[in-house]
């Protein structure tokens, strides 16, 4: 994939699979930066990632959370993240 960042797959591919896809390369860039957060697969409506350093406290689990509008019992500790839109 001919992408500097991993967080500009999305926008490389030219699909947001219903995300708005400035925001969701942000949200992926913000990952990337904080957790080491790599864009692995993406199917249809689905966007995976795989996190080098997850969060491992609440405050920092229940801010990914807001961001990625998920539970953070989905993210505390989780290496591997799941992004979906309806």
């Amino acid at each position: 994939m001919p992408a500097r960042h991993s967080a500009d797959v999305p926008a490389v591919l030219g699909r947001s699979s219903g995300a708005p896809l400035p925001l969701l390369c942000a949200l992926l860039r913000s990952g990337e930066e904080r957790f080491g957060a790599r864009v692995v697969a993406a199917f249809g409506g689905e966007l995976f990632a795989s996190a080098a350093r997850p969060p491992l406290d609440l405050p920092h689990a229940e801010r990914l959370a807001l961001e990625h509008v998920l539970s953070t019992a989905e993210l505390v500790g989780r290496t591997e993240w799941r992004f979906w839109w309806d």
